[in-house]
């Protein structure tokens, strides 16, 4: 597809889009919005994954793109304060009741042990250990 076919299809999805911030996307000058991602693999007929470049998701965030939820829609749909639900995303610790952490599991098809290891943090460095170096960070937003 053409940018401008991208534009036009995500528009007739109700995702307002000009063929300039397809080209954006295209060099990597911007990143979509949660929204544009989720209609952006819709309109291309591909997974989100795909489109983030993630084999498989490791952490809440990447679950929950997968299954192209919103932040908002899935706090909603788990009966969470979407604030709440994205705290949890950003410190990787779960905080949810039994309801919630059951609704969690359904809507992103997850077991326990994967949500368990989806907010998993990684453990400190130790001081007597080199860290081994970061790599670059990207410009935009990474998902």
């Amino acid at each position: 597809m053409t940018p401008q076919q991208v534009a036009e299809q995500m528009n007739a999805c109700g995702a307002s889009t000009d063929v300039s911030l397809v080209h954006a996307w295209e060099s990597g000058e911007y990143s979509p919005t949660e929204p544009e991602l989720i209609a952006l693999a819709d309109v291309l007929w591909c997974r989100t994954t795909d489109l983030m470049g993630v084999e498989e998701p490791r952490t809440l965030g990447e679950h929950r793109l997968a299954r192209q939820f919103t932040t908002a829609k899935l706090a909603d749909s788990i009966g969470m304060d979407a604030a709440q639900y994205e705290q949890a995303e950003e410190r990787r610790a779960w905080s949810g009741d039994e309801r919630q952490t059951a609704a969690l599991l359904r809507l992103l098809n997850l077991t326990p042990l994967q949500l368990a290891k989806a907010v998993e943090r990684s453990a400190p460095p130790r001081p007597d250990v080199a860290a081994p170096p970061k790599p670059p960070l990207r410009q935009g937003r990474s998902w």
